[in-house]
């Protein structure tokens, strides 16, 4: 029977599910978290590769509010649930699927897609570069001193306190850092009570202002264990998110809890205030840097319009693509706000030899300032038609703010 390739229909999203935690390795599937999941469902969004009555293959993606430089958040075609059947490997479907979804959300209108790569080699064959990184960091809450207060007042609150304050907290914060997403209801209930599979088994802090408005808030668990009969605990912060005043008072509770030796903090920014906010910086320490968020243009001018630059540019710039979506050749015209007026970008089709020639996924890993074009540069992944272009283009894609996403999806 040949294999048909189409969106899954509702009623057909629970064994859709059940594929996807199979694609990953989940030998039980608890059929409550599938209840849960389903909520999710999207129509035509859910594409499956059909094997008789069997899913042997997924693709889901989930229109997902985006932050750029600067501030404005398109919608981005989010690519999620990438797997296949160990009886139906080496056959082409991921790769089916995969490129239909690309083409889709570009005839949707969506600009961009962004993914979270579970292997590395997979994707820059499809056009995605590594556009946000994340960091774990270990402090040493035994000996840790710090050099400032925070502003605000820590306390701990119901699962549901949180779940009703934190919200806006984060989408103040989501605006203001490239490479965050929007996060839907279904997200927040779950970061607060988990899923029947696994409950969460934590903590929850708000910090607020002096008139009692949130600026903050932490959501933690702590494991236990005695040395010597001596308590020596591990705190693992979840999420940690605040304005300045409100994170520095957070660290310094959760870096303060008794019986906390270590506080692990998992999916941060490698551009992290914390080293900065100790007397004795090795008491925080980068333990792990990884590729978090992978990004690629689908509409190249919707993309580099929708984000603000750190320099003047004018430069024509040539994109190739692998599979033929988004390539061309387009003059970018930008120039920053500043004393001398607003900014502005433009980015129109241009038949004019190009400055800089780039792959689309080296497109994608400097759109969000995450990597400098230099340094990608050098090591072969664009070329420089014109001297200066890759430092001018260096200096425009630049940002004063560290691109982060603290979300999975």
């Amino acid at each position: 029977m040949s294999i048909e390739i189409r969106a899954a229909e509702q009623d057909e999203a629970p064994a859709y599910l059940r594929a996807v935690l199979r694609g990953f390795h989940e030998a039980t599937v608890d059929e409550r978290d599938v209840e849960l999941r389903v909520r999710r469902f999207l129509p035509g969004r859910w594409l499956a590769a059909h094997d008789g009555g069997q899913i042997v293959s997924t693709v889901r993606s989930i229109p997902l509010a985006t932050t750029l430089p600067g501030g404005a958040t398109p919608v981005s075609c989010g690519i999620t649930s990438v797997t296949t059947a160990a009886t139906h490997r080496r056959r082409g479907l991921m790769a089916d699927l995969l490129v239909r979804v690309l083409r889709e959300g570009r005839d949707a209108g969506e600009p961009l897609t962004t993914l979270i790569a579970a292997e590395w080699p997979i994707y820059g064959r499809f056009g995605f570069g590594v556009a946000c990184d994340h960091a774990t960091y270990h402090l040493d809450a035994s000996s840790v001193r710090f050099t400032a207060d925070g502003s605000g007042r820590v306390e701990l609150v119901t699962a549901e306190a949180f779940e009703a304050e934190a919200p806006a907290v984060y989408d103040r914060h989501r605006r203001r850092s490239p490479g965050e997403i929007e996060r839907d209801a279904l997200s927040w209930q779950v970061d607060a009570h988990g899923t029947a599979a696994e409950p969460f088994k934590g903590f929850f802090a708000l910090c607020r202002n002096d008139d009692g408005a949130v600026t903050g808030y932490v959501r933690y668990t702590i494991k236990v264990e005695f040395d010597q009969r001596r308590p020596n605990a591990t705190l693992e912060v979840q999420e940690l998110i605040g304005d300045s005043g409100a994170e520095l008072a957070l660290w310094r509770y959760v870096a303060g809890v008794d019986w906390v030796t270590r506080v692990v903090a998992e999916v941060r920014s490698v551009g992290e205030r914390l080293p900065w906010w100790v007397h004795d910086g090795r008491h925080v320490r980068m333990a792990e840097r990884a590729d978090h968020v992978w990004a690629r243009p689908l509409d190249v001018p919707a993309c580099l319009t929708a984000r603000t630059y750190a320099a003047p540019l004018d430069a024509v710039i040539g994109v190739v693509d692998p599979i033929g979506l988004s390539g061309g050749r387009w003059r970018l015209v930008a120039e920053p706000a500043g004393a001398t007026g607003p900014g502005g970008v433009t980015c129109s089709p241009s038949t004019a030899g190009p400055d800089l020639t780039l792959p689309v996924a080296t497109l994608g890993a400097v759109l969000f300032a995450g990597h400098p074009l230099s340094v990608l540069a050098a090591a072969g992944r664009a070329d420089e038609h014109r001297a200066g272009a890759v430092r001018a283009a260096t200096a425009a894609f630049g940002s004063d703010t560290v691109p982060w996403s603290s979300s999975w999806f």
